[in-house]
């Protein structure tokens, strides 16, 4: 139950990314490179360190890591245009599809086994988000088809990716994962900085994407990839709905924004069904490890 617990924690801290990038007047593009580029900075620094620079090498696996990497990057860029086109509220309905193809796609894909209590909370997590996304729960804008087209485009991304980032850590360790999708996911976006409005943040913007690149990125990423270890892909997934959630309460004390019934009756939908997988979804069998480095 303590691995399921972490990853529900996490999914909560990330609330505070949709509060950050209401607040930072950046394009997806920008903001994902600053996010992606700090991230894998600080990690980076992290290794010089420790003395663990060795971790940098990818022995194996090095196309799927770049697949992993290109992946991360379009997944933030439409979660970011989605926040933008049409708000927080619609951007975490239709990116949190993803569970559901997770729920159908994982055990088709990876050694785990199909879950009757993943699928099961599949029902109260997406009625909720429902519920949240009607209500206007996350604020700011109105619903294009374009945003809702992004938003999915968005869905499918995070869950190949979660299947190809469980696949890898089988065979190499959590520290090269996390380094080199994000070195990867900056190099992907760069190129498109020229179609950007503004590259260069405010000075009053420079804390708020260091905190969403060093601890939203950089930390919380390490953290994500090590629980995928211990998690299955359908309960991550699931878990993973509780962020839209605590987005919505955050942007509504922090910011202001608008948090009417709809949000918290789809709010408890949303965290009966993290209840389901906390409580009643094992770990996996057999943890999955990378091997280790000497």
């Amino acid at each position: 139950m303590r691995w399921n617990l972490a990853v529900a924690a996490l999914a909560t801290s990330w609330g505070f990314i949709s509060v950050i990038v209401v607040g930072v007047k950046l394009g997806p593009v920008p903001l994902s490179v600053y996010r992606t580029a700090s991230a894998a900075l600080v990690l980076a620094a992290g290794l010089a360190l420790f003395r663990r620079l060795e971790l940098l090498r990818v022995p194996r696996r090095r196309g799927r890591l770049c697949a992993s990497g290109v992946l991360l990057a379009f997944h933030w860029w439409c979660y970011f245009e989605t926040i933008k086109l049409a708000g927080a509220a619609v951007a975490n309905f239709t990116v949190y599809t993803a569970p559901i193809l997770l729920a159908v796609v994982a055990p088709l894909v990876l050694p785990e086994a199909r879950s009757r209590i993943a699928l099961a909370a599949v029902v109260p997590g997406g009625a909720g988000l429902v519920v949240i996304a009607l209500g206007g729960g996350g604020g700011g804008g109105h619903v294009r088809p374009l945003a809702i087209c992004i938003g999915l485009l968005g869905a499918l991304t995070y869950a190949v990716m979660v299947v190809v980032t469980k696949s890898l850590t089988t065979e190499l360790p959590t520290l090269t994962i996390t380094f080199w999708n994000y070195a990867v996911a900056s190099v992907a976006l760069a190129p498109f900085l020229p179609t950007a409005g503004r590259i260069l943040p405010h000075w009053g913007e420079l804390p708020w994407i260091v905190l969403l690149g060093v601890v939203f990125t950089g930390i919380s990423g390490y953290l994500y990839v090590s629980l995928l270890g211990h998690v299955t892909a359908q309960a991550i997934g699931i878990l993973s709905y509780i962020e839209p959630v605590s987005a919505a309460l955050l942007t509504w004390a922090i910011l202001g924004q608008p948090f009417g019934w709809q949000v918290a009756a789809g709010g408890a939908l949303v965290v009966l069904a993290g209840a389901l997988i906390v409580f009643f979804e094992p770990a996996e069998v057999r943890p999955i490890e990378a091997p280790s480095v000497s």
